[in-house]
């Protein structure tokens, strides 16, 4: 029996639904690597 949160359990389906896909786990994956090397861009966010 494991017993969490609500949140943390849904976080953890998105997580798992996120990487099914090989070709998503790759784009995210690019994404991450690409903002810690500085390659991200702030933007305003709209009303």
């Amino acid at each position: 029996v494991v017993m969490m949160s609500m949140d943390d359990y849904q976080a953890l389906e998105e997580t798992a639904y996120l990487l099914r896909s090989p070709k998503n786990v790759r784009r995210l994956l690019e994404a991450i690597s690409g903002l810690e090397s500085g390659k991200g861009k702030e933007r305003a966010l709209a009303e």
